[in-house]
This record gives structure tokens, C-alpha cells and sequence, in this order.
């Protein structure tokens, strides 16, 4: 529970992080790599690639945890058969 806890913490304040790094380094006057998004209302911009960053960071880490149990489970389904041949 506590896991889940800073999980979703972690998410919720990197999202905006990101999207301010992006929006305070790729909107630089002198080098625009964002290019047309620069040039549109930057609070929108903001919250847009808030938004999205907090679905691929929530999927993301949906994907990584469910990839995790997975190894676990083959890791102790290993250990069962190799402690099952040893015995035998």
C-alpha cells in the first residue's frame, strides 16, 4: 500500500516537472525545438504535457510492475521445479 502510495506521489510530481523542464528548455527564444507548440498559449501547453506525461508515466509504471510479477512468478516457478528434480 505504502508502495502504491509513493508510486502515484512520484507520478504526480514528475509529471509537472517534466512538462516544465520541456516547456523552460525547449522553448528557449534563442533555440525553439518545440517550435509551434512555443507559440501557443503556455498554460494549455503546460497542462497538455501535464496531462500526457501523467498517462505515459501511469502506464509505464502499470507495465513495469506488471513485468516485475512476472519475472517473479517464472523466478519461483524455477525454483519449484528445480527443487522438485533435486528431490527426485
Amino acid at each position: 500500500m505504502l508502495r502504491a502510495l509513493l508510486y502515484g506521489l512520484a507520478i504526480l510530481h514528475l509529471g509537472p516537472g517534466i512538462a516544465f523542464a520541456v516547456l523552460a528548455f525547449g522553448c528557449d527564444p534563442s533555440q525553439q525545438w518545440l517550435g509551434v507548440v512555443c507559440q501557443k498559449d503556455t498554460l494549455k501547453t503546460f497542462l497538455g504535457l501535464t496531462l500526457v506525461l501523467w498517462v505515459v508515466l501511469g502506464v509505464g509504471a502499470a507495465v513495469l510492475l506488471r513485468w516485475r510479477r512476472r519475472g517473479a512468478e517464472r523466478a519461483a516457478a524455477a525454483k519449484a521445479i528445480m527443487s522438485g528434480d533435486r528431490t527426485t
